[in-house]
């Protein structure tokens, strides 16, 4: 087994968004344990290991893989349904192709037009394996008619070990930012995007939510990590909002392609007020450190959270309170079952794939 080459496709840091930190830390625990493993990267960077390649044209360079590759396993991880398709193509024809799907991009999908959809339900069912990051996208997965016995429900995370030389990375302005304010309160946002007409990430609600902490919570801090803006005019938009409401002291929004545990890890919340969403990485680290956990109720959520209704500030506001208050009990409470490795659980799946020529 350890002899295999296994493929990992999608995005790899920097940015330091979830699907790019879960690919990070598989190839990382692959290779510790003896394997091999190559990752195509469709991040516009250069990497300096030989084993991460960047792929700049996604489509083109999939019909060349088609003919060239040499893998044992393909794990696709990247929500582009074309490479699905493609993929399962190569499913049929022996390949092992496992595809991840870690958001909402199949249910998007499915929405589509005829032919799309056809072709979204097609690789789908036809792939050698899928890994759900969810129920909500596990049970989408049945109703499509993937196998029971070719479908996993694995989340992504895989735990991060707390690095000194990443702690000394946060930045020393931030640094004196959690100094300067307590408590602190973490969010992120891979970058900023809408989905169905709002903040996906939520981050107009962190705005709201400091404006109704601040009068009981003067000192009050929001760490907004965004490594890619993306949307510079809704960004000048949320600037424009903390000024109004003289919320400027209270907010530093880290817009580097840093590491974001560490700033998790020196939180007192964590809050992830999407509204719509896989299973977040940074949650999982967030409730691994044992750090209080504030998340929107739109998709199922690990255990430990504590939940408010979507896009409802009054709620948001009620719950992130109600920690607040009683910090140490709910700090006490964290799960020990989210102390989770998922790794084993995805190289139980290659094996299976290997050994039992699934």
């Amino acid at each position: 087994m350890q002899e295999k080459k296994i493929a990992l496709i999608g995005t790899y840091p920097p940015p330091y968004g979830g699907i790019s930190i879960h690919i990070k830390r598989l190839k990382n625990k692959l290779e510790k344990n003896g394997f091999k493993c190559i990752v195509y990267s469709f991040s516009m960077e250069t990497y300096v290991d030989a084993n991460v390649k960047t792929i700049n044209n996604p489509i083109k360079w999939i019909v060349s893989y088609l003919i060239t590759n040499d893998d044992d396993i393909i794990h696709l991880h990247a929500p582009d349904w074309r490479l699905r398709f493609i993929l399962s193509l190569m499913a049929i024809f022996n390949k092992r192709v496992i595809i991840s799907i870690h958001g909402d991009s199949l249910n998007d999908a499915l929405k589509s037009n005829y032919i799309k959809k056809l072709l979204v339900k097609f690789s789908i069912r036809y792939s050698s394996t899928v890994i759900a990051v969810n129920t909500k996208i596990r049970d989408l997965c049945l109703e499509i008619g993937v196998k029971p016995n070719r479908l996993y429900l694995i989340s992504p995370f895989i735990p991060p070990k707390l690095d000194d030389n990443d702690l000394k990375l946060i930045p020393n302005e931030v640094n004196k930012f959690i100094k300067d304010h307590d408590p602190i309160i973490s969010v992120n946002a891979f970058k900023l995007v809408f989905y169905k007409g709002e903040d996906l990430y939520g981050l107009d609600m962190c705005v709201d939510l400091c404006n109704h902490l601040k009068s009981t919570y003067k000192k009050i801090g929001f760490i907004v990590s965004i490594p890619e803006i993306g949307n510079y005019e809704y960004f000048n938009e949320l600037i424009e909002k903390i000024d109004k409401k003289d919320l400027r002291n209270n907010f530093f929004f880290k817009t580097d392609k840093l590491s974001f545990y560490p700033i998790i890890y020196k939180s007192d919340i964590f809050l992830r007020p999407t509204n719509t969403d896989g299973d977040a990485v940074s949650i999982r680290e967030a409730l691994y450190f044992n750090v209080p956990t504030v998340t929107s109720d739109v998709v199922p959520r690990p255990e430990g959270t504590i939940l408010f209704k979507n896009r409802d500030i009054n709620d948001l506001t009620v719950k992130v309170l109600e920690v607040l208050k009683n910090y140490e009990f709910y700090k006490n409470k964290m799960e020990i079952s989210n102390k989770v490795d998922n790794f084993e659980k995805i190289v139980d799946v290659y094996k299976k794939l290997i050994i039992r020529g699934e």
